[in-house]
C-alpha cells in the first residue's frame, strides 16, 4: 500500500515537473526564428499574417516600434506573398511581436 502511495505521489511529481519545464522551453520573451510567407497584412493594426510553408504553421506578427524591418521601410512595403524570415518573442497574453522581420 506504502508503494502504490509513493509511486502516484512520484507520477505526479514528474507530471507537475514536465508542465514546468514545457513553460520554460517557450519562456516569454525567448526568441524564435521562422520563415515563411505573408498571407496577410493588416496596416492599421499593425499586424502581419505568415504562413510557414513546411510545417503550415500560421501566426500573426505583431509589429510595434521596436519590430526591426530590413527590406521594406514599412508595414505598408509588406505584400502577400511576400518571403520573410526573423525573429519573435512570445508575450504572456500570447501574442507574437515581431523583433525582426527580413525580405528574403
Amino acid at each position: 500500500m506504502l508503494k502504490k502511495q509513493f509511486l502516484k505521489t512520484l507520477s505526479l511529481a514528474f507530471f507537475l515537473f514536465l508542465c514546468v519545464g514545457v513553460n520554460l522551453v517557450v519562456a516569454e520573451g525567448s526568441a524564435v526564428d521562422f520563415s515563411g510567407k505573408v498571407k496577410k497584412v493588416l496596416v492599421d493594426k499593425s499586424k502581419v499574417g505568415i504562413k510557414d510553408p513546411k510545417t503550415k504553421k500560421r501566426f500573426i506578427l505583431v509589429i510595434n516600434g521596436e519590430s526591426k524591418l530590413k527590406g521594406f521601410s514599412s508595414i505598408k512595403d509588406i505584400k502577400k506573398g511576400d518571403l520573410v524570415e526573423g525573429q519573435y518573442v512570445v508575450t504572456s497574453d500570447g501574442k507574437y511581436i515581431a523583433q525582426e522581420l527580413i525580405k528574403k
